[in-house]
């Protein structure tokens, strides 16, 4: 992973984290803090299994440990990231040639189900329609003047988006150089983990105790965070405790669930 990616995913999970220790400190009149990642406060860890945080209690000098993992759904995260790197990358290089003028709004919705058109020789097609149309209509258009890109980008794909699918491209205005990006997901999920989906949750939460196996701390915190990709609530995350394997979460002290910047405080079976 490079480093300006670590530093997005540990800015992150810092802000989660920061989110359940304000839940639990106004719960508990506690006053955990986070002290660092936990190969930086012990770095004879690196290189071997451990966990994410290393939190305190500056009441008491209790240690927390704090190990974060994301429910989500790999097929649609791909398929997510995909969409977002096409949307990075046209903007990158508009701005490189210096050659975007106006305020654009640009999205691409992905079908939850389906199959996908972008593939890797689509997706560069795709790229060089949109950069081409941008520089058109940053040269032709009126300062004042709005205008539905949408059917000008279809018309020059040599595929099609499905039903469920769309792509949309609008020019605002002649103002600035910005195109306002977004990816959106179509299709309907079920909220319950379907049986695969429960073994993938157990293998995530075998993962997580094991490395909460090590940490000498007073409690060990699991955050599971919801994304986008695989919505769910926290009924049905205690309901998927209650299926698996007990030992799958014997060194877990709690679990916490966000969705958004919501916390919720996830009952285990042994402590019901």
């Amino acid at each position: 992973m490079d480093k300006a990616r670590l530093e997005r995913k540990e800015k992150w999970e810092r802000e989660h984290v920061q989110h359940v220790l304000d839940y639990f400190n106004k719960i508990y009149e506690s006053q955990l803090t986070i002290i660092g990642k936990s190969t930086e406060v012990y770095p004879e860890l690196k290189g071997q299994v451990n966990w994410d945080w290393v939190c305190q209690d500056n009441k008491n000098k209790d240690l927390v440990a704090v190990e974060v993992k994301r429910i989500t759904n790999s097929k649609i995260e791909e398929k997510s990231n995909i969409v977002w790197q096409i949307l990075e990358e046209v903007q990158r290089d508009l701005n490189t040639q210096r050659i975007l003028r106006g305020t654009y709004t640009f999205s691409i919705d992905i079908n939850r189900r389906g199959y996908s058109p972008l593939n890797a020789v689509n997706r560069q097609k795709l790229k060089e329609v949109l950069i081409n149309l941008i520089s058109k209509a940053s040269q032709e258009l009126k300062d004042e003047e709005e205008r539905d890109l949408t059917h000008y980008v279809q018309k020059q794909l040599p595929f099609k988006f499905t039903d469920l699918e769309s792509l949309t491209l609008y020019k605002i205005n002649n103002l600035g150089s910005e195109i306002y990006k977004s990816s959106g997901i179509t299709g309907a999920e079920s909220i319950n983990f379907d049986s695969a989906e429960l073994n993938q949750f157990q293998q995530l939460v075998k993962k997580a105790n094991t490395q909460l196996s090590k940490p000498n701390a007073n409690m060990n915190f699991l955050v599971l965070i919801e994304e986008g990709h695989r919505p769910i609530d926290p009924p049905e995350i205690e309901e998927a405790f209650r299926k698996i394997e007990p030992t799958s979460y014997s060194n877990i002290s709690r679990v916490f669930f966000i969705r958004g910047e919501e916390v919720s405080d996830i009952t285990l079976p042994n402590t019901a």
